[in-house]
């Protein structure tokens, strides 16, 4: 592939022309070969991946959307992409990189995400999301990355909203040829074959596509940020093209948007030498998708425009999606309580210790409704007035801690801090080391996801604690007008201790767990059915050669290839160890029992 502009003898991807005559939503049809699998799932912050394996052999492309929250054509235009058939090659699809800004249609959370690429962060949500976009480039032959900025781009300067800061209507590479370590690629040719065939339906000059080189690598480059983001990275660690597809916040028109933004991803993955067939949809589709089928209840009672919905203090709400929206979209749901904006319900678990005021439902950053919430009854009182119980949920479940004790948990669980129960005022409680809100850091930790990892809380804080190999952190009621207390969490080390899988007759083999260890297996077909550690399972994700397995997943031992099953933490992917399965004859011959 290599003086890269690709091999052009495969077929142009020339299905895309069909979506701009579309008159019907047309379900794309179910490739045998489609699954996705969901990183980070349970938290605020999931990451769903599709892979698509195509008829015929060919490249593997990964192409993102979503990376930052504002930008909307992007995460639905992979979002189609995502429910395409291909001839040839296979995909990666991430459409939705960045769901918490995408709920709350901004830019970025904590820290751009598309600047979190120059080296291993480990502080954010966002750096977890990008270390396993790091983990599946490797995979891959080429990267798309999908984006809508602001304005129209030139090269020279027109007037404020056409010059080169803006990014809008623009094909955009790191450089024009770059000189890798196994081969060279040349991202003008491959971008200019695209724009020759993109423009030619485009009679708007602001409108058309343009080349946009940020000369990323130049030291006197106009854009030096550009070193830390994702295209940068896959470029120049990976030696893969990457190129981003912009178009513009300032065209109104989303439905045109979207067709443009898909066009040029297919025609660029036909220029890779992937063939792939889009769902056919049409601008209506586009424009209502968001306000359509979508219904939330809470405590059996439908989140609506003018609804009360009553609750009585002290009570669980149970946040209960009943219908999604249109399948071919797959919009993200948020629901978020007045008094915690940006915390999503249908994620996290909430007991209403203190009132708020209403719940609005959004569906991919579009508020769809408002319900007024009334409060009925009296908070239940304290049992102990002279010692405080705290209430938190770990990993989902409530629990309840006196001020004074110790909550045990494992490196990777998910804590949020409720609250007092029976407290009669806005409680402040602050878990020393951790930091919510970076930007405007008021020691309020309460209502937050918290996830146990030492390694990016402020390592001060820790004090010594009786788990070997853990670490201790004190949660500090901050309450003005009542007296301080605390409670403390223990955060152990998170341990694996066995596999259980299935062969093909059913049978159960339990494997006990060797970090970097081999285990000689006959050949054939497994099944994962449990990771066992000194936490829930669900905090664990297996993967086989790189690709992660879910509960009943099958995986192949073959008679020539040894597998590498790893195991990383499912709320932070750091890696916990691998093992090596070797075939038994494979093994006999290599003196390994």
């Amino acid at each position: 592939m290599m003086e890269q502009s690709f091999s052009r003898k495969h077929t142009r991807c020339t299905i895309f022309w069909l979506s701009l005559l579309a008159v019907l939503l047309v379900s794309a049809v179910a490739h045998a070969d489609a699954h996705e699998y969901v990183f980070f799932k349970g938290t605020q912050y999931p990451l769903k991946v599709v892979f698509i394996k195509g008829d015929l052999p060919g490249p593997t492309v990964m192409v993102q959307g979503g990376i930052q929250g504002d930008e909307q054509s992007g995460f639905v235009t992979a979002q189609l992409l995502s429910r395409s058939t291909l001839h040839r090659g296979n995909l990666i699809v991430l459409p939705r990189a960045n769901v918490p800004s995408i709920n709350l249609h901004l830019r970025q959370i904590n820290v751009d995400m598309n600047r979190r690429f120059d080296k291993n962060y480990n502080r954010f949500y966002e750096d977890r999301v990008a270390r396993v976009i790091r983990f599946l480039l490797p995979q891959c032959d080429a990267f798309i990355h999908l984006h809508e900025g602001s304005g129209f781009y030139y090269p020279t300067y027109i007037d404020k909203m056409r010059n080169p800061k803006r990014y809008g209507q623009s094909i955009i590479v790191d450089t024009l040829l770059w000189k890798g370590a196994r081969h060279s690629i040349n991202l003008e040719n491959t971008v200019n074959d695209v724009l020759s065939r993109l423009n030619s339906h485009i009679r708007s000059h602001d409108y058309q596509f343009k080349l946009f080189n940020t000369r990323t690598f130049d030291k006197a480059t106009s854009y030096p940020e550009m070193r830390k983001s994702l295209t940068c990275y896959a470029l120049a660690e990976h030696n893969i093209p990457a190129i981003a597809v912009e178009v513009s916040k300032d065209i109104i028109q989303m439905d045109w948007k979207v067709h443009q933004q898909l066009q040029a991803t297919c025609l660029l993955l036909a220029e890779f030498g992937v063939e792939a067939v889009p769902p056919v949809f049409t601008g209506e589709d586009v424009k209502r998708y968001a306000a359509k089928g979508v219904r939330v209840t809470v405590n059996g009672r439908a989140v609506n425009n003018g609804s009360v919905i009553r609750l009585a203090p002290g009570s669980t709400l149970h946040v209960k999606p009943e219908e999604t929206g249109v399948k071919e979209f797959e919009p993200a749901l948020a629901l978020f309580a007045s008094d915690r904006p940006g915390v999503n319900l249908i994620e996290a678990h909430r007991m209403a210790l203190e009132p708020f005021s209403n719940l609005e439902l959004r569906v991919d950053g579009r508020r769809i409704a408002r319900s007024r919430v009334a409060w009925t009854g009296t908070m239940p009182s304290n049992p102990r007035d002279d010692k405080p119980v705290f209430v938190c949920w770990l990993n989902g479940s409530p629990v309840f801690v006196r001020a004074g004790e110790v909550l045990h948990a494992v490196r990777g669980d998910q804590l949020i801090l409720e609250g007092i129960y029976g407290g009669a005022r806005r409680e402040v409680l602050n878990l020393k080391g951790f930091v919510a809100i970076p930007w405007d850091n008021k020691g309020q930790d309460l209502g937050w996801e918290i996830i146990l990892d030492p390694e990016n809380f402020i390592g001060r804080y820790a004090v010594a604690s009786d788990v070997p190999g853990g670490q201790r952190f004190k949660v500090v009621r901050e309450t003005p007008g009542v007296k301080r207390s605390f409670f403390y969490v223990d955060v152990a080390p998170r341990k694996v201790y066995a596999l259980r899988l299935a062969d093909e007759r059913g049978q159960s083999l339990l494997i006990p767990w060797s970090k970097d260890g081999r285990y000689a297996l006959p050949q054939g077909k497994y099944v994962l059915q449990e990771t066992w550690s000194n936490g829930p399972d669900n905090k664990l994700v297996a993967m086989i050669n790189g690709k992660p397995l879910k509960k009943g997943d099958s995986f192949l031992i073959d008679q020539q290839d040894a597998a590498s099953l790893t195991v990383r933490q499912a709320t932070t992917f750091a890696k916990l160890g691998s093992m090596t399965f070797t075939p038994s004859r494979l093994a006999a011959a290599e003196g390994f029992n």
